[in-house]
């Protein structure tokens, strides 16, 4: 139980590092990492496969320390949708989205609205 306890808290630790975003509550992915791996010690997977966690501490390492976005920068400041990064932030944020909800108005026009205000 040493080992899986040593791993849990290892992971743990590295999950420490990526904030959760408080415009995300109950979706975000940090979140649900750290709630899934806490399942898991408590369910004791850690102990079965040591190797598999292991594996997941070096992913999990590569996407807290951002080793692919900065790997392999960005050229462009907008994404698929024209967004820029912090306007994709807004539009995924829980506020927003619960604007959205009240509004009535289709997700589409909500966001090119929102483009089009930033000009």
């Amino acid at each position: 139980m040493a080992g899986a306890a040593a791993s849990y808290k290892r992971i743990l630790q590295l999950l420490e590092k990526w904030p959760i975003e408080e415009g995300k509550v109950g979706r975000d992915l940090g979140e649900f990492l750290r709630t899934k791996i806490t399942k898991a010690y408590k369910e004791n997977k850690f102990e079965a496969n040591q190797k598999y966690w292991d594996s997941q501490y070096i992913s999990l390492q590569r996407l807290v320390n951002n080793d692919y976005s900065n790997k392999y920068p960005r050229i462009l400041t907008s994404s698929a949708t024209g967004l820029t990064a912090e306007q994709c932030q807004i539009a995924l944020s829980n506020e927003f989205l619960k604007e959205l909800q009240e509004e009535d108005q289709p997700f589409y026009k909500k966001i090119f609205s929102l483009k089009s205000k930033d000009k």
